[in-house]
């Protein structure tokens, strides 16, 4: 490996992205088809969210090493986070060529773990059982790593109706934190977990922590946050219009039934649909316990309009497509007498 090479994958680590590009520019300038500039500029492009660059550089490097399994799986995430901002047609075919592109890698290399977690993640929106499949075949092979758990999660959570599955999601995200205590994204999900389940003081704190481990999250844990707040605002101001109705402002003998105010818990499986109707349907009970305490009253409640949160838009990219140091682990041998180097794949 040129001493270039090495320099460029030391600023890359730093999150010096142009500087890592502008060393091994220099590399391509000597040799445009050095195979191991390539898939480091391939990488590095997906790293700073420039997709479309990265599957250039792929492709060029397909062209010189057409086995090689981290290329592969470049492409197949750049190809997968390409077909989230797609419509129509388009999502589709790319979600098909991010599918072909990690079944290679798993070809070509079977006994990696970190194939069959990228291929789960390509198949988890469109068939949450096989992605399910793979990932406990990525366990299989390494059972501790944390990202492989996150995604199992985040697959169980996001993906599966099931009477189990939310409880073995938050399984997976407290093996998570098993492996890593300081884990901002797992302890994010059990959060909105907690949330989903009434707990909203227990979800509350978790979220206060995650905002401290992790500053990215500032902004949607107050988001989340001031949902909460609003929300046990309404509920507090709903009991007390209707005790103060039925004990004082109803005659003896013509009192109604106390009305009973259910409030809707934000509903964590990414619908913006489900949030909108879940907070119409507190502002509708609200209006029907106004009518059944008579029109007299003309208190409101302080905070009646207000935006749910987002609860599944992580601020950050998400951990198990991460990239990590471009040295380790392994890269099979290359092709020839080509030296043999060892390189992350991407996360």
């Amino acid at each position: 490996m040129s001493e270039k090479i090495e320099k460029a994958r030391v600023l890359a680590d730093l999150g010096r992205f142009e500087a890592a590009r502008e060393m091994l520019g220099e590399v391509l300038a000597g040799d445009p088809e050095d195979p191991e500039a390539l898939a480091d500029m391939a990488n590095l492009a997906y790293r700073a969210g420039e997709y479309e660059r990265a599957l250039e550089f792929a492709g060029t490097a397909m062209r010189v090493v057409p086995d090689e399994p981290f290329v592969w799986r470049v492409r197949a995430l750049a190809e997968l986070q390409l077909s989230r901002g797609a419509a129509g047609g388009e999502g589709a075919q790319r979600r098909v060529r991010a599918l072909a592109a990690a079944r290679r890698a798993v070809e070509l290399e079977p006994d990696e773990a970190v194939n069959f977690r990228i291929l789960a993640a390509t198949q988890r929106d469109t068939d949450p059982a096989a992605a399910l499949e793979n990932l406990e075949l990525a366990l299989e092979l390494e059972p501790d790593d944390p990202h492989t758990h996150l995604l199992r999660g985040l697959t169980l959570r996001r993906n599966v109706h099931g009477p189990d599955a939310q409880a073995q999601a938050e399984a997976a995200f407290r093996e998570v934190l098993r492996l890593e205590p300081d884990h901002a994204e797992a302890l994010y999900e059990l959060a909105l977990l907690a949330v989903d389940r009434g707990e909203n003081q227990a979800g509350a704190e978790q979220l206060r922590r995650v905002a401290q481990l992790d500053p990215a999250y500032g902004g949607v844990v107050r988001e989340q946050l001031a949902w909460l707040a609003a929300q046990d605002e309404v509920r507090a101001w709903a009991v007390r219009e209707a005790a103060a109705g039925g004990a004082s402002r109803r005659p003896s003998g013509t009192r109604k039934a106390a009305v009973q105010v259910p409030v809707s818990r934000p509903r964590s499986d990414g619908s913006r649909f489900g949030r909108w109707a879940a907070a119409v349907g507190v502002l509708l009970v609200i209006r029907v316990v106004i009518a059944a305490l008579g029109s007299d009253h003309d208190s409101a409640p302080t905070t009646t309009h207000y935006t749910p949160p987002r609860y599944n838009a992580p601020p950050t990219f998400p951990s198990y497509l991460r990239q990590y140091p471009l040295t380790v682990p392994p890269m099979p041998t290359w092709p020839g007498d080509f030296p043999t180097y060892r390189m992350s794949p991407p996360r």
